[in-house]
């Protein structure tokens, strides 16, 4: 078990200093929305944009995976939500803020699904769950250390959205360093919904 987290040190650091960044994001965009007096229905909409790109990600990011590999979507994801973070920083407006919220979502939901499947790759059915529950207390983890980043700047300056930003950037260091090859990755077939419920318990 050791060796395996050994093998995963890269991808768990680099991992928790996006979730340190995305945990501070979250808390940011709906205080700042509140600072800016944007509508409740504006900032529903652009908070919401979050998971149509969430939603649509999803179902775009595995065949880049598949394409490219696990350590390039990896960095282009990362700049990506680094680049959504700035626009935000840039433009005070609750319909860039929702272009940006939707890209934040599809960065997101790549990143999941390259570490997801990247630790899945390297682990067994011995070893899944404890690599699968460190990859999850690493998530709440890291998002409530990056609630509580929000004290060290005022909401209504810029350097709050630069942190996140950095903090983004720095996260890619790890991983496109490592020596270790990323893994193939393994084309999933859907499944319906209603084979879905026949097959659980």
């Amino acid at each position: 078990m050791r060796k395996l987290f050994n093998n995963s040190w890269a991808l768990f650091l680099g991992y928790g200093i996006i979730m340190l960044a995305f945990g501070l994001q979250g808390n940011l965009l709906g205080v700042r929305s509140v600072i800016e007096e944007f509508t409740l229905l504006s900032t529903g909409i652009l908070m919401s944009a979050y998971f149509v790109g969430y939603f649509i990600g999803a179902n775009i990011v595995p065949n880049l995976v598949s394409k490219v590999g696990h350590i390039r979507v990896f960095a282009a994801f990362a700049s990506t939500a680094s680049l959504s973070i700035l626009i935000h920083a840039t433009f005070v407006n609750p319909i860039v803020w929702c272009f940006a919220r939707f890209l934040t979502g599809i960065s997101i939901v790549g990143i999941f699904i390259v570490v997801e499947s990247w630790l899945n790759d390297r682990a067994n059915n011995r070893t899944r769950g404890k690599l699968l529950s460190t990859y999850m207390f690493i998530t709440f983890f890291s998002m409530a250390c990056g609630s509580l980043l929000l004290n060290i700047s005022n909401p209504k300056n810029f350097e709050p959205f630069i942190l996140i930003s950095l903090l983004l950037s720095v996260a890619l260091v790890p991983i496109l360093l490592i020596k270790r090859k990323a893994p193939k990755f393994k084309k999933i077939t859907p499944i319906k919904i209603k084979e879905l419920y026949k097959i659980s318990p």
